[in-house]
């Protein structure tokens, strides 16, 4: 016990001699009025004194003090201040010495004129006014040398973006009348020609060169333009069939303005197994397999499959995919599927031929498909044994920041589908879906989600309808207080048996209470499915945690619907991205 006081005690002295041993802090003061920001962080940046601790010796303060107004003025300058007075003082005392700076600033240099001229075949690009419009320092600008290297740096720079390989300034001038508080800028450069994409050199892998020409989609002779090398980097990585991608642009062995591409192309593994679990608490416990053959033969066919397990929905699906023309943007596939599905509301088995073809445009992905579907189905007291031969479209866009972690984005899906039964069917059918989910976060405050949902559908003989292309409302991604499928229009024994038509809507608001980790929300959903005009809307709201982690966002909500007859209270929990 003793001891320990002791120890105690010798470590608090040695602290104390530490802190009387430490030289204490100098002062250097500068004092001026107004002035923009960031005037006096440079003008202490050049200042050498201001680095110096009271211990310093006083013939090198003096000295530095002394050099201070010569090291004063660039820092004045490149603000545009060409006539500062400066009046200082040095004191010292026992303890320290003490600089005092008095800064009159007097009149900033502006701009007078503004010349910046580019010559060769740059002059004649439509993106080169835009780039001169956003330049800063127009006139009547107050000078600022850092805006000035800005311009020939932004000039470079888009000259670099659009090929314009030779160019160069051929006069550089910012001429100052410290008098007049005037500057004049002129600079005029030479473009020289557009450079253009040469010769493409592609490194040896599995597929056809003709078929990875195709994946490419830059030419030989097309104008050179990093945005492109850019997006055929990244157009390569996203096809899958490459685990790195490299485009190399040989500058240095052009010809003339032609500027060979090396493409270097290291494949993926041409066989893929994926394994994943999850919950949530529409489905419960699943585990997933998936396999990928990514190379069936050197024309970039693909085979994928994958098997899903849950107490409430499986699933056996195999899709074998064909590039189209342009495979970036066209992709055939051919599909088989097995389903079974089991909630409180329905019982199905389900089989699946589907044949699609999928096609990008911009940010929309579009596609027309021919669906056969048989479906068993048990729904309440009732039965359905349905066959459908299905054609539809379906349009989908997703815009985001971060699809995982969104602060501004939205995701719209689209789809119609109709059968006859003329065709192949048990029933006449017309049926349309749409999904809305917006998101917008405010500033690094909270983030607001918007979500809707809305179905039609126009059936001879609703009794035929198969329970998977009938509409229910409730659980996790519907409104949330009531279980996976359980509102909608009920049988004679009170069960839920599905609708025609749906709609759901939902409002949250999320806020992070932990960093930028851990976020707490609020939320009232609403919506139901029905069968006429007369809709019921049920609804739900209450509280909810979210956890941000490295695979995507844990969602755990506490929800209350407002018609207790079943439950008062119920628990949603999920994984996965945003949108």
């Amino acid at each position: 016990m003793y001891g320990t006081a002791l120890v105690r005690r010798i470590l608090c002295a040695v602290c104390v001699l530490l802190v009387l041993a430490a030289p204490a802090a100098a002062r250097v003061e500068i004092e001026m009025a107004g002035g923009p920001t960031g005037l006096e962080q440079n003008l202490r940046g050049h200042l050498r004194l201001d680095e110096e601790p009271c211990n310093a010796p006083r013939w090198r303060v003096r000295r530095l003090f002394a050099r201070a107004e010569a090291e004063f003025e660039p820092a004045l300058r490149a603000f545009g201040y060409y006539r500062a007075q400066l009046t200082k003082t040095l004191r010292f005392d026992d303890a320290c010495w003490v600089a005092v700076f008095a800064l009159e600033l007097n009149e900033r240099v502006s701009i007078r004129q503004r010349d910046i001229q580019v010559r060769g075949e740059a002059a004649q690009d439509p993106s080169l006014g835009r780039v001169l419009a956003g330049l800063p320092l127009s006139e009547g600008a107050p000078l600022n040398h850092g805006d000035y290297a800005a311009i020939k740096d932004r000039l470079r720079r888009f000259a670099a973006e659009r090929g314009y390989l030779a160019f160069r300034f051929e006069r550089q001038e910012l001429r100052v009348d410290p008098d007049q508080a005037a500057a004049d800028i002129l600079l005029v450069a030479n473009s020289g020609p557009r450079y253009r994409f040469g010769e493409l050199r592609l490194s040896e892998q599995p597929l056809d060169e003709e078929f990875v020409r195709r994946m490419i989609g830059v030419q030989a002779g097309q104008p050179y333009e990093v945005q492109a090398i850019t997006a055929l980097n990244r157009a390569l990585r996203d096809t899958g069939y490459y685990q790195r991608v490299e485009v190399r642009p040989l500058r240095a062995q052009a010809e003339g303005i032609d500027v060979p591409l090396e493409l270097l192309l290291e494949p993926a593994k041409r066989h893929a197994w994926r394994a994943g679990v999850g919950f949530s608490t529409d489905i419960g416990p699943r585990a997933s397999l998936r396999y990928d053959n990514r190379f069936v033969n050197t024309r970039g066919h693909r085979f994928e499959s994958a098997l899903s397990l849950s107490p409430v929905l499986s699933g056996l699906s195999a899709d074998y995919a064909i590039p189209g023309v342009d495979p970036r943007r066209e992709t055939f596939s051919f599909g088989a599927q097995l389903a079974h599905e089991d909630n409180d509301s329905a019982r199905s088995d389900s089989a699946t031929l589907t044949a699609r073809q999928t096609m990008a445009r911009g940010d929309w992905t579009y596609s027309r498909f021919i669906e056969l579907l048989y479906e068993n189905s048990q729904i309440g007291q009732e039965e359905a044994d349905a066959t459908l031969l299905m054609a539809g479209v379906a349009l989908d866009r997703a815009v985001a920041d971060d699809l995982l972690k969104t602060r501004r984005g939205y995701r719209i899906a689209l789809e119609a589908r109709a059968a006859h039964d003329a065709l192949l069917s048990s029933t006449s059918l017309l049926r349309f879906h749409a999904k809305l989910k917006g998101i917008y976060r405010f500033g690094d405050a909270g983030r607001l989600t918007v979500r809707g949902d809305a179905g039609l559908s126009l059936v001879d003989d609703f009794d035929e309808l198969p329970a998977s292309l009938r509409f229910f409302a409730g659980g996790d991604e519907s409104v949330r207080g009531y279980a996976y499928k359980a509102l909608g229009p009920v049988d004679d024994d009170g069960e839920p048996r599905g609708g025609k038509h749906l709609l759901s809507t939902s409002l949250e608001y999320e806020h992070p209470v932990v960093g930028d980790e851990w976020w707490v929300a609020g939320f009232i959903d609403a919506g139901n499915a029905f069968d006429s005009d007369d809709i019921a809307l049920r609804y739900g709201y209450g509280l909810g945690l979210r956890w941000y982690s490295p695979v995507g966002r844990v969602r755990f909500d506490l929800a209350f619907p407002d018609d207790t007859s079943d439950d008062d209270w119920r628990i949603h929990f999920g994984l996965g991205a945003d949108l």
